[in-house]
Order: structure tokens, then sequence, then C-alpha cells
């Protein structure tokens, strides 16, 4: 037991170190990291850690990557970059929560909630970094024939859609990986991992779709009187800011947040089917 125990503090120690030394996440952000590891991996167990790390991972190098060739304007640098506390809280808040009930409960309902919620976020994330890429401009995705600028939120890509796709799915398959390797934690002899798998892949689908919707219906978008550019925070405008659309509270880490909590129950309930 104190050898796990030591273990498991080891590795999250590692981790901080490498996040820091990536300089991928801010202080506070690594503050959040360990907070929302150390939860995982204590009451997850290491098959959870390593379903959180492989989106870390995924996140990570996606968002450096070609990083200088991805649109220069204004609202697609918002998207990318160093991720700070609230950006790890939007999308590791929802996984955490299912992962204290389970421990509670021992259901596995709220492990498939745990999995669709982390598939949710490694699909977003994979559909906004490779969609910054894509050649073409990004449809709105409540009216495919309009065109939109790179980096607003609710423009779809083909190329940073399928992104997404493989992205939950890359992620719904670390617990099938490590049940087989033996690695210990709530993954370990699931009753069904086909349908484990279907549910967190397809759930996590859905919620990078909804995390489009929110962002072209309801996420805030200002206009700053000064230049004319866009913000999705009003901080960066530089000068005076107008409410131009959505709700002024609901930034694009609340549509993560929502998107990543809304995936976790479809994913449940798909599961249930």
């Amino acid at each position: 037991m104190a050898s796990d125990v030591l273990a498991k503090a080891t590795t999250l120690v590692a981790l901080a170190a490498a996040m820091y030394f990536s300089k991928s996440l801010t202080p506070s952000g690594i503050l959040a990291s360990l907070i929302v590891g150390t939860v995982t991996l204590f009451l997850g167990g290491w098959d959870c850690f390593i379903v959180l790390l492989t989106f870390l991972l995924l996140g990570v190098f996606f968002t450096k990557y070609k990083h200088a060739e991805k649109a220069p304007g204004t609202l697609a640098q918002e998207k990318g970059g160093v991720r700070t506390w609230v950006n790890v809280l939007a999308n590791g808040g929802p996984a955490v929560l299912p992962l204290a009930l389970e421990y509670l409960y021992g259901m596995e309902l709220f492990t498939v909630f745990f999995l669709s919620a982390v598939c949710s976020a490694a699909s977003d994330t994979l559909s906004t970094e490779i969609g910054l890429l894509s050649k073409s401009k990004p449809r709105l995705i409540t009216d495919l024939s309009k065109r939109v600028e790179k980096g607003v939120s609710g423009g779809v890509t083909l190329l940073g859609t399928l992104a997404g796709l493989l992205g939950s799915l890359a992620i719904a398959l670390v617990p099938l990986t490590t049940s087989m390797a033996g690695v210990t934690g709530v993954f370990l002899n699931f009753k069904d991992y086909t349908r484990l798998v279907i549910a967190s892949s397809s759930a996590g689908f859905l919620g990078m779709l909804i995390d489009s919707f929110l962002g072209a219906t309801v996420q805030a978008l200002y206009v700053s009187k000064e230049t004319g550019l866009f913000y999705e925070d009003p901080r960066k405008c530089g000068g005076e800011c107008v409410l131009i659309k959505g709700f002024k509270r609901f930034d694009n880490n609340a549509v993560n947040f929502s998107s990543c909590l809304l995936a976790g129950v479809v994913g449940a309930a798909i599961y249930l089917l």
C-alpha cells in the first residue's frame, strides 16, 4: 500500500515537472492539473490516469504542432497557446465528479461518464488544433452554407471533424489497452468493453458537435470599437468591446465544460441502450 502511494506521488511530481519544463501550462494550470491528476489516480486508479495523461499529451502535442502556421487571426490565436487553470478545469472538471461517484457507489455508468467526458475534451481539442491547419475556410455548424474565418467558434472543417472523430476513438480505446496489459483501476475487468468503446467514442464525437453548436449560438463574441476586430475574451481587446452575440459569462471555457458534461450524460445513456 505504501509503495503504491509512493509510486503515485512520484508520478504526479514527475508530471508536474514535465509540464513546467515544456511550458505547456501556466503555474496555475500545473496546479489544477495536479489536483485533477491526484483525484483521478487515487480514486480511479492507474488506468484512469493513463486515459487523462493520453488526452494531455495529445492536447499538448497538437497545440504546439505547426503553431506558427495556424491562422494568424485574433480569434485563432485565442484558441491555442499555454493553458491556464481555467482551461484545465473546463476540460478535466466534468471527468473528476463521476470518478468520485464511482468510488462511492461502484457503478459502471459513472466510469462510462468519465471516459465519455475525456473523449469529448480530446475530440474538441484535436478538431480545433488540426482544423486550424485546414486549407479551406470553416463552415458555420448552424448554417453549413455560410463560411466563417478560422478560429470562429462554431466553425467546422472536414479536416477538423475527422481529427475530432479519431481523437475521441483514440481515447475510448485506451481502457481496452490498459486492461489487456493488466493495469489496475476501475476499467480492469469491465463487463463490456465493446459497448464502452462505442458509447464513449460516439458521445465524445457528439460532445465536439455540441461544443461547436454552443459556440455558434450562446458563446459570447465581442467586437472592438477601435479596430473592428472580433474577440471571445474582452480582456484581450485592448480597448472598449461590445457584446454582439451570446451571453457575457458564457465563454469558451463554459462551452467546453458544458459540452464535456453533456457528453458524459450521453455516453452513459448510450451504454444503457
